[in-house]
This record gives C-alpha cells, structure tokens and sequence, in this order.
C-alpha cells in the first residue's frame, strides 16, 4: 500500500477518534447532577410504597398477636423512612446549594447505599442511559466533596490512575511503581506524573477496584482525584466513603479500557481544590 494511502487512513482514524472524543466530553460536560437526585427521590417513593403495603400485609398478624408490636413496628418503618428521607433532603440541598449541610460527618451514607441499587434498576427499566446517571452521580459527589472543603485536610491527598490510561504497547511496569514511566509524552502519564510531583503528591496507577481499596488502605489519605471511567468512579467513591474523592471521567476515543484519555486541566483543577489553591511546590 502506498505510503499517502497510509498516512490517509491514519489521518482518518485520528479525526474519528477525536471527533469520538468531542462528543463524549461534550454530553458530559452537559449533563447535570438533576437525573441522579430525581431517581433518588423516586427511589424513595417507591420504597415508601414497599413499606406501606408490608405493613398492610402484616398488620392484621400484628394487632392479633399485641397493640404494642403493632406499635414498634409502625414506629421502626417510620424512623426508617425518617432516616432515608433526611439523609436524601441533606444530600440534595448540599449539592444544589454548596452549603456543607451533611450530618453526620464522616459516617456512611445508608441513603445513598440504599437508594442508588433502586435508582440503578429503575433508570434501566425506564431506559435512561446508565452512564449518563453515573456521571450524574459523579457530579453530585464533587459538589459534597466541594462543599466539605472546610473540613477536608490538604496534606495527604492521593490520585488514582486506571491502567488504561497507559498506551498499550508501552511494556513498563507502572501499577508497581509510577517511576517506571519514563515520560516518552504517548500518553497522558508521565504528564500526570510530572503534575504530581509538581504538587508533591502520591501518585498511583491501578488496573482494578481490588488494587484501588488496597493502596488507599495503605495510604490513608485525606482525600482522594480519581480518574476512571463512570462505572468504576461510581463503585470506587461508594468503596472509600467517607473518604472525600473527588472524580474526573475520562474520555475512550478508541473503545473502552484501551488507551483512554483525561482533561488535564480538570484533574489539576481536582488537584487545586484539595491544596485549598496553593501555588505549586517549588524545586
């Protein structure tokens, strides 16, 4: 084949994959943190609903057997239902609000490891875009992360790569060691790498959930940026909760898990928040 045939074709699969790439920071960009806190509260209608026909279910057995089960249980589905609704209230009013209004601090959130499996199920039966609801999720996260900052410490933060972000025919060993890359500029580590130590932060490159919950066990940190796609931030933020993460999505111009890509001004922008905007450290 001709070498102007060749370099067509590549200009051709370079404008597709960018063009991919566009389109997929644009309707990220777009989307709001609305879709997950509307199925959230529709989540929570529908249990309440599950809840009142329980109840109705079982109350004839619990009138017959004592008033005083029939009154423990009414009183436990309605602190139940209590709980979940102010947790969904506080949730919602921090993130549209930016005022820190969580409570408790540094617990995990029941609300949302209750109500985000039903809002999962419900969006797919209603056909809504699974990723789209993540990213939404995601959005809704970095805006608590946000309105937390008064309480997050900047001292110890920790950014977590996925694996994918390394360009497939590199053959360094970067999950063991991130010094491994040797910053050839084929793909958007050994920026991230020089952005780390720019900062001086802890940098590490995982290639799975397991290896993610190990290194932040080891770590510690007081907070976490993330890079991952939408299912993979979703499950992580949940795994390290109440540790602060806050998530930036990348872009897969050529297909899942394989040479993926990230907007370093958005991870730097992740980075400058946890340093409360600090200047760099100097060399």
């Amino acid at each position: 084949m001709p070498e102007s045939s060749i370099e067509t074709s590549g200009s051709h699969q370079t404008a597709r994959s960018e063009n991919r790439l566009s389109l997929q920071s644009a309707w990220r960009s777009a989307w709001t943190k609305f879709p997950f806190l509307a199925f959230c509260w529709t989540s929570l209608f529908i249990l309440a609903a599950v809840e009142l026909m329980i109840y109705y279910l079982i109350h004839p057995r619990l009138v017959s057997i004592s008033p005083i089960a029939n009154t423990v249980t009414v009183a436990v589905l309605a602190l139940f239902f209590l709980i979940l609704t102010s947790g969904l209230f506080l949730i919602t009013a921090t993130a549209l609000s930016g005022i820190d209004l969580l409570y408790p601090h540094k617990k995990q959130s029941i609300t949302v490891r209750l109500l985000f499996p039903i809002a999962a199920t419900l969006s797919q039966f209603v056909r809504f875009d699974r990723n789209r609801l993540r990213t939404s999720f995601v959005k809704v996260n970095n805006s608590l992360t946000k309105a937390q900052s008064n309480r997050i410490r900047g001292d110890r933060i920790l950014i977590l790569l996925p694996h994918c972000l390394q360009i497939d025919i590199c053959n360094r060993k970067i999950t063991n060691d991130i010094n491994n890359c040797v910053r050839c500029g084929r793909c958007p580590v050994g920026s991230l790498v020089a952005m780390g130590e720019q900062y001086g932060l802890k940098i590490e490159v995982v290639n799975g959930g397991t290896l993610a919950r190990r290194r932040v066990a080891q770590f510690r940190p007081s907070g976490i940026v993330a890079v991952a796609c939408e299912r993979d931030l979703t499950f992580g933020i949940q795994d390290v909760h109440p540790i602060p993460v806050y998530g930036v999505i990348n872009d897969r111009p050529h297909g899942p898990c394989v040479n993926t890509c990230v907007d370093m001004s958005l991870v730097e922008d992740a980075i400058r928040f946890f340093r409360k905007k600090a200047a760099p450290e100097k060399k």
